[in-house]
């Protein structure tokens, strides 16, 4: 290792801040700033560059959609990063400070933030302490100062959070594998479901010209990583509303996947959003050693501030299809179920979809009779938005009684049938549906599955 030169280290340091002063100038925007809090000479080596990396994909997942630019700085300090972020600069530094706060690793790195004006700010105006010493939970500066651990101590005490945290790695992607694997199978199942009222299914493309069967099974598989990283993502002691954000940039990221796998056509976006946001709680239940009714409060935590979505709309240039619907009927569409925390699929879908397995012994049975449940108590607004308010009640009425007549005489294959080739006709779609179908099949899923905690 090469003897340190303090007057090299400040000139280095005295130059990062020049590169932080333009870019504020530059973009007119909040900069964030992570390097490792690694004391010592050699700050440039494989631990304290990786603690940096290990943020450095935090705060790209979570920031996403705001970073307008970052430099990465590789000198005697250390690996530095630094980004302009188009945010509110109070949010970042609260976001800033949870992840040094919550995340494993947060001890030994330092993610600062800066105004427009170049000020940082400090842990102390959002009411917390001063950064607390990594072997105990004194002070930090005052530690130092008082020389209370050797270089020695705190490098090893170092070392040893990066282990742990590697083992923790390890646990995360094995879970996260199990559970994204499982949401994939519903995916898969739900598509397999037949008859399936004008849906999609092996033997018809339903009430769809555009896409098929095998169009469904490649645009699952094409979305298969981006389950992966959310199953990750809610495996976290950050908060949901870290977790929700970081899901929505990776599942903006997966609809790219999906229409390049599809050719453009809209097989799985619904499904992106909806499964994504009950992989991650189900995740995080797990992380927190939950029982498994609690990810139904888990989703309504997370999605407590969803309808915000529907604010201002006036003001919008281009409304997708949900906003339009929501002006001209007050529907909230598959918002509002989420919002409810997924009501629906907890206290109803679900428990008709195990009873029903367990009678019929038949998984395409449970599914079909789980299906026309849904479209029954469901304000679908798929089906809204290719007809009119007056179709999509005709329809839950027709559901409930088909439903009815089920639960009473039986499973009645060819009477599905000829109510699958009417809505296939007619262009009837319940594309929503869908959607919570196979989230009530992950569910159940994940109650059996004997690879997690919960009762």
């Amino acid at each position: 290792m090469m003897d340190f030169n303090l007057e090299a280290f400040l000139l280095v340091r005295e130059k990062r801040v020049e590169v932080q002063k333009e870019m504020l100038k530059k973009y007119g925007v909040p900069l964030l700033m992570i390097k490792a809090n690694y004391p010592g000479k050699n700050k440039n080596s494989y631990i304290p560059n990786r603690i940096v990396e290990i943020f450095r994909e935090e705060i790209e997942t979570i920031f996403k959609k705001e970073i307008v630019d970052f430099k990465r700085l590789d000198n005697i300090e250390g690996v530095i990063y630094l980004y302009a972020i188009d945010y509110k600069d109070e949010e970042i530094k609260k976001i800033a400070i949870e992840i040094e706060e919550k995340h494993q690793l947060g001890r030994v790195v330092d993610i600062d933030v800066y105004r427009v004006d170049g000020s940082s700010f400090s842990r102390t105006e959002f009411q917390y302490p001063k950064r607390r010493c990594i072997l105990c939970e004194k002070n930090a500066f005052l530690c130092r100062r008082e020389g209370n651990h050797s270089l020695e101590e705190l490098l090893k005490e170092i070392e040893k959070k990066v282990e742990n945290y590697d083992r923790f790695e390890k646990e995360r992607e094995k879970k996260s594998e199990k559970f994204s694997n499982l949401a994939l199978k519903s995916i898969i199942l739900e598509v397999s479901c037949s008859p399936s009222f004008g849906l999609v299914s092996p033997k018809t493309k339903g009430a769809h010209s555009d896409m098929d069967f095998f169009m469904f099974l490649e645009s699952g598989f094409s979305i298969s990583s981006y389950l992966k990283l959310v199953a990750k993502s809610g495996y976290s002691p950050l908060s949901l509303d870290i977790i929700f954000k970081k899901i929505r940039n990776q599942g903006i990221e997966a609809e790219k996947e999906m229409f390049c796998a599809t050719g453009g056509v809209n097989t799985h976006k619904g499904m992106i959003f909806l499964m994504g946001i009950v992989l991650a709680c189900s995740m995080k239940s797990l992380y927190e050693n939950l029982q498994f009714k609690e990810i139904q409060n888990l989703i309504k935590n997370m999605c407590r501030g969803i309808l915000d979505d529907f604010q201002n709309l006036s003001s919008k240039k281009s409304l997708t299809n949900g906003e339009r619907l929501f002006i001209k009927y007050g529907y909230t569409g598959v918002r509002g179920v989420v919002k409810e925390g997924l009501d629906i699929v907890f206290n109803g879908a679900l428990e008709i979809f195990e009873k029903n397995l367990n009678m019929y012994m038949d998984i395409n049975k449970a599914m079909v009779i789980t299906l026309v449940y849904i479209i029954s108590v469901l304000d679908d607004t798929t089906i809204l938005h290719r007809h009119n308010r007056e179709i999509l009640l005709n329809i839950q009425r027709q559901a409930k009684d088909i439903y009815d007549n089920i639960t009473i005489n039986g499973f009645d294959t060819k009477l599905l049938e000829d109510i699958e080739k009417e809505y296939s006709e007619k262009r009837i779609s319940p594309g929503g549906g869908a959607d919570l179908l196979a989230v009530t099949l992950f569910l159940s899923l994940v109650k059996k599955s004997s690879c997690n905690n919960m009762g």
